[in-house]
């Protein structure tokens, strides 16, 4: 990913996970219908802003900040915060893997490549966390949300492995929207910052740099 972040990258980073944390106290959520104890929440943004803006260091640690205030502040610590940090953390490792694939390919080529690796991405990573947490960890959490989707889906879901194919299932579902429901923001507000750039100390947005550079 290039060199290490200096003190200017780990203070914007720390900057924008700040601004995440802040974002996720609003009442700005939206239950996903079928497994209503997931959200879609806006608190995801700042931190896909920051790797856009400034690359994948700065995104990362963002998202590690917000992860250290989640711990101190945030609800069923410590799964709740590191579920949420493998979240956006394996986003950025996909957006980090399709920047590379598809350098020089223009802003549209970019942006979807990075969307759907970022998808990709977080799906393998939180099926995997969900198979342990559901399984392992908090069992009950399978029985409820089969309650849920039996409900939603109008079937009946009797054994375990109905149970969790279906649970695991839908969770991919939600985390796949999770990838556009943030980051269509995340691109329009970067795209708009791009010409004050140069003053928050980048020459112009990484996404724009990788989109625009040559390809060896």
């Amino acid at each position: 990913m290039g060199k290490g972040p200096n003190s200017r990258s780990i203070m914007i980073g720390a900057v924008f996970g700040g601004l995440a944390f802040t974002l996720g106290l609003l009442p700005l959520s939206f239950p996903f219908p079928p497994l209503p104890y997931l959200r879609l929440d806006i608190a995801e943004i700042p931190s896909f802003i920051a790797m856009l803006m400034f690359g994948p260091a700065v995104g990362l640690i963002s998202a590690t900040s917000h992860f250290i205030a989640l711990l101190m502040f945030g609800e069923w610590t410590p799964i709740g915060p590191l579920m949420k940090f493998m979240a956006v953390s394996s986003s950025l490792l996909g957006f980090w893997a399709a920047a590379h694939l598809t350098t020089g390919m223009g802003t549209r080529v970019c942006s979807f490549s990075l969307a759907l690796l970022g998808a990709a991405a977080r799906i393998i990573v939180m099926t995997l966390a969900n198979y342990v947490l559901l399984t392992a960890l908090f069992p009950f959490f399978l029985d409820l949300g089969a309650k849920y989707l039996s409900s939603f889906l109008g079937i009946s879901l009797s054994t375990a492995g109905e149970k969790l194919f279906f649970v695991l299932l839908f969770t991919a579902i939600y985390n796949a929207l999770h990838i556009p429901f943030s980051m269509i923001p995340a691109l329009l507000l970067t795209r708009s910052l791009a010409p004050i750039s140069p003053r928050l100390g980048s020459p112009s947005p990484w996404i724009i740099t990788v989109a625009q550079s040559k390809r060896n």
